[in-house]
């Protein structure tokens, strides 16, 4: 999945846990840590094997940093954007692979090669993240 969709994910998430039922912060970071690898198996297209990967990559980095910036702009709480970016943490790796062209080892689970990465074309691997990161906005704006 791509860093943006991990990161709506986490914010829905911490809307959901955190705000919502009062659970410990930290414990609210795992469990969307723990999202990134679930994530990760359900079929989806990445944009690391095309010859636009770099384009993709800035792309993915600049949509994860706009979601914050306008959380942040509607004043949710700092504490609560930051479970974002944890949540997309994991992929920052492959982001990093992705623009610098490095094929350095990837460092979490689910990017190693003998995990179940769920994989298919990109327009209904598109078409379900995006699905997935309105799904994640109707959360977080419901409980929010």
């Amino acid at each position: 999945m791509w860093v943006v969709v991990h990161t709506c994910v986490g914010f829905a998430l911490g809307a959901l846990f955190w705000e919502r039922l009062g659970w410990p912060w930290w414990l609210v970071a795992v469990v969307v840590l723990v999202s990134h690898p679930l994530l990760d198996l359900i079929p989806h297209w990445d944009y690391v094997f095309t010859e636009k990967r770099v384009a993709w990559g800035c792309l993915d980095f600049f949509a994860s940093l706009a979601a914050c910036i306008a959380l942040l702009a509607l004043g949710a709480p700092l504490a609560l954007v930051v479970l974002g970016p944890i949540s997309g943490a994991p992929d920052f790796d492959v982001l990093t692979n992705t623009l610098t062209g490095s094929r350095l080892r990837h460092w979490f689970p689910s990017h190693w090669d003998r995990f179940p990465h769920g994989v298919c074309g990109p327009r209904p691997g598109i078409a379900l993240q995006v699905a997935i990161m309105a799904a994640s906005a109707a959360v977080f704006f419901a409980l929010g």
